[in-house]
């Protein structure tokens, strides 16, 4: 190939890619569309002439390639959070005055910027290059839309400058912009138009239409909608990063080529939060997307760290949402669903309602109490409320329009004392206001536990989704989630999923994905275990946390930690009631004062004791001393949650559980912290791309065996991970003499 060729495709696609950006990016274009066209011809000839000039950043690659079989999932390096919301503005002042609380003397300030109504995104860049662009899913993993990102002309695939935008001497070995994919009101309309003059169902809104988009498995189908995208954060940076603030952020991101709110505010206090909320809402009609709110976000990001997070949702940001759509319809019967705990969920079925671009004909209800504190009854109208994708629900009834002759709702009556799916008995859970069905062999719990221990955050098994599992549970092949260690492709391939006059086999190739991602679940960590199997109150932020700080299953059910968690709350709400200067239960003489003062300093003694061992271990923290009183603290893991994991684990299902893990072979392993292993004290440099793992896996695995990772190479590194393409990482490691590991090598080390 000449030299003159590679020259001038050089020059087309720097030109092309800057032309992009003035197009899409700043909206100020440099050329006509005509003289753009025929750059774009001329270079699509040159790569036809020259193939090996068709390299993956190159613009002729946003057309799309060939169809898809399906979504790969993507594991998030930094997860994903959603933020907390509020319709109130004063709930956003007592959010300003909690952060404040967190940060007593700092002097803080804030950036307000619109909420954009689509569908969250990461992208990711290794070495300047887009090499992932992954849906936020359920926050720790979602799927791969790679081929249909690269087809929206406001995702740069390249980032030049990124090393001169923050700073440094290279570019950072990965950087992740996050935001959100947009349907522009224009193109949304102009994409009805079209599809209505082919006789096709028109979207409801943009945002269902941006959904279905980013969900085509034929990427030059994507290539034709009019996607957008808006970047607001960023995930994982490798290599450094200059940027300390959320205003330093957009500055970065709008130098490396990304599209930013067109609007922000910088404030000082809530008072300024909420005039800037006021002028976001007054021309937010004026952008050409879709808002449904503002996010409030403190500025720095060392104060950021330093507020933290919850197990869902930054403390440090908000999102204020406008008033949502309504709707006014009749609510036609109350029908019962039954969770995978056993929780009996009231669902109304209701008159279908257009609200807020979708058509709805079923609300929750949430329990029995929530229906008598509204007084909401069978025949009443009720008004519904969506909020983006929340699930609907009944906010209140139009009692004037209430027909003679209705009831009140009442569980037993409804369910006739049984438990609708199984004829079971229920119970009445007090603490948490549900009824449950206490029948542990009830098929509707049977079947969602089988979802759910399959599901991607818990032991991600192919090709069990609810219809299979409710087949499984029918059929009685599977009844318990342990039971499908036992199932074979034989048995499998001939389920049917339909009925006796329309038979649907499962067949050969989905059961033997299945059987064999069964198999591959044996060897899932602990903290995939902890969540899959079920555990009252056991979400994936607990069930994280329990594994970095045990061994093993056994570990947890006789967990010390978990004791040590409960017995601080008994003695803290002990020093509560013998408090010798309290005012509610004043001592009745100076005997009793002296002697609850002895007391009262013993048990802070204790507690204060319990909780030096457990900061020590890295599971507490103490946010504020409170001199002769205990102090205030946070653990990894809550009284309520202790409590509910100690008492499964003690109950017959949590020891046969246990027993039967046993028999099959099957011991997930944890891990604490500096706890040994392979790669004890070691510490590790990822770079390039390796053939069957993603970064954080390898750094989950080198953590699991108790190394640490940094983000570039020195004296004191002791491995360096190499994939492909591991660029100058590579060459200071080997100038360094330090030893090299190829991923085969790598997983040998740390047993497969």
């Amino acid at each position: 190939m000449p030299d003159t060729s590679q020259k001038r495709h050089s020059a087309l696609a720097e030109a092309i890619r800057r032309h992009d950006r003035a197009y899409y990016v700043e909206a100020q274009p440099t050329i006509s569309d005509r003289e753009y066209d025929q750059l774009y011809r001329e270079l699509l000839n040159l790569e036809a002439d020259h193939p090996e000039l068709r390299t993956p950043d190159s613009p002729s690659q946003r057309v799309g390639g060939e169809p898809i079989d399906g979504f790969e999932t993507v594991r998030h390096a930094v997860p994903m959070m959603s933020l907390d919301n509020t319709y109130s503005q004063e709930e956003v002042r007592e959010f300003v005055e909690r952060v404040q609380k967190l940060l007593p003397g700092e002097p803080l300030d804030w950036v307000v910027e619109p909420k954009a109504d689509g569908i969250a995104i990461s992208l990711r860049y290794e070495d300047g290059q887009f090499t992932i662009g992954a849906t936020r899913g359920d926050g720790v993993a979602g799927d791969d839309v790679t081929a249909n990102l690269r087809t929206i002309r406001s995702v740069p695939l390249r980032l030049q400058p990124l090393g001169q935008a923050l700073g440094q001497a290279e570019t950072p070995e990965v950087f992740e912009a996050r935001g959100e994919v947009i349907m522009t009101r224009s193109g949304f309309e102009k994409l009805n138009q079209a599809r209505e003059a082919e006789g096709e169902p028109l979207f409801a809104n943009p945002r269902n239409a941006t959904a279905g988009s980013l969900k085509q498995l034929d990427p030059t189908l994507v290539a034709k909608r009019p996607l957008d995208i808006v970047l607001y954060g960023n995930g994982e940076v490798v290599g450094g990063s200059a940027v300390d603030s959320q205003l330093g952020l957009f500055d970065t991101l709008g130098q490396l080529g990304f599209r930013t709110p067109e609007h922000t505010w910088h404030c000082k206090s809530a008072e300024e939060i909420l005039a800037a909320i006021e002028e976001l809402d007054r021309i937010r009609n004026g952008f050409d997307y879709d808002t449904d709110g503002a996010v409030i976000k403190l500025n720095r990001f060392d104060l950021r760290d330093r507020v933290g997070a919850t197990a869902k949702a930054p403390r440090w940001a908000m999102a204020y949402k406008y008033a949502p759509e309504q709707a006014q319809t009749r609510l036609h019967a109350i029908t019962i669903q039954v969770g995978r705990t056993g929780t009996l969920t009231p669902v109304a079925e209701l008159e279908p309602v257009f609200v807020d671009g979708s058509t709805i004909s079923r609300a929750t209800l949430h329990n029995e109490e929530e229906i008598g504190r509204k007084d909401i009854r069978i025949g009443d109208t009720v008004i519904i409320e969506k909020r983006g994708d929340v699930i609907p629900g009944v906010i209140s009834v139009v009692k004037d329009l209430r027909p003679a002759g209705t009831e009140p709702f009442d569980m037993l009556a409804a369910t006739g004392s049984q438990c609708p799916e199984c004829g079971g008995a229920i119970h009445k859970d007090e603490e948490f206001v549900a009824w449950r069905c206490v029948n542990t062999d009830c098929p509707a719990q049977a079947a969602q536990r089988l979802e759910h221990f399959a599901a991607r955050t818990a032991l991600d098994i192919d090709c069990l989704g609810d219809i299979v599992s409710d087949k499984l549970v029918e059929r009685q092949l599977a009844v318990n989630p342990l039971d499908l260690f036992g199932l074979t492709v034989e048995q499998l391939g001939p389920l049917n999923l339909g009925t006796d006059d329309e038979p649907r086999m499962f067949g050969e190739k989905n059961a033997t994905k299945l059987v064999d991602s069964v198999e591959r679940a044996r060897t899932m960590g602990l903290d995939r275990w902890l969540f899959a199997l079920a555990i009252p109150e056991m979400g994936r932020t607990i069930a994280g946390s329990l594994a970095k700080f045990h061994d093993d299953l056994p570990a947890v059910a006789a967990s010390s930690l978990l004791r040590d968690v409960i017995a601080l709350e008994e003695k803290v709400a002990e020093t509560v009631r013998i408090n010798p200067r309290s005012r509610n239960n004043r001592p009745k003489s100076d005997a009793d004062k002296a002697k609850r003062e002895q007391q009262y300093a013993s048990l802070v003694s204790e507690i204060r004791g319990t909780l030096d061992d457990l900061v020590a271990l890295g599971f507490a923290k103490i946010s504020k001393e409170n001199g002769d009183h205990p102090p205030n603290y946070t653990t990894e893991v809550g009284p309520s949650a202790a409590r509910s994991v100690l008492g499964w684990f003690e109950s017959d299902t949590g020891r046969a559980t246990l027993e039967r893990l046993a028999k099959l072979g099957i011991n997930p392993r944890g891990g604490r912290p500096g706890g040994g292993g392979v790669f004890d004290g070691k510490s590790f440099v990822i770079t390039g791309t390796l053939p069957t793992m993603s970064r954080d896996e390898a750094k989950a695995k080198i953590e699991a065996n108790g190394g640490k990772t940094a983000g570039s190479v020195s004296k004191k590194t002791d491995y360096l991970l190499a994939g492909e393409k591991a660029g100058s990482k590579l060459t200071k490691a080997e100038s360094l003499g330090i030893a090299i590991l190829d991923e085969t090598k790598f997983l040998e080390m740390c047993g497969g």
